[in-house]
């Protein structure tokens, strides 16, 4: 197998092996901003916690922002 040095554009790294993990075992919503995801490697067998703290509903609804997330498509 080639490794590459190329970081994932989804999912991550196992922090043990290196092995790429494609998406959490289990994700729980804490409230509508934190997400606490376990992780769980096949390969080495490890397993750890990831927490995610998502921007407020009133920074989302900044136009701004949503551009920067959402750009046009049109050309």
């Amino acid at each position: 197998m080639i490794q590459s040095n190329r970081p994932p554009i989804f999912g991550m790294n196992c922090t043990q092996c290196g092995d790429l993990l494609i998406a959490p075992v289990w994700s729980e919503y804490e409230d509508e901003r934190h997400i606490l995801n376990l992780w769980s490697c096949t390969n080495c067998g490890y397993q750890f916690e990831t927490e995610a703290l998502l921007p407020s509903a009133k920074a989302v609804s900044d136009a701004a922002t949503i551009k920067a997330f959402f750009p046009s498509l049109l050309v």
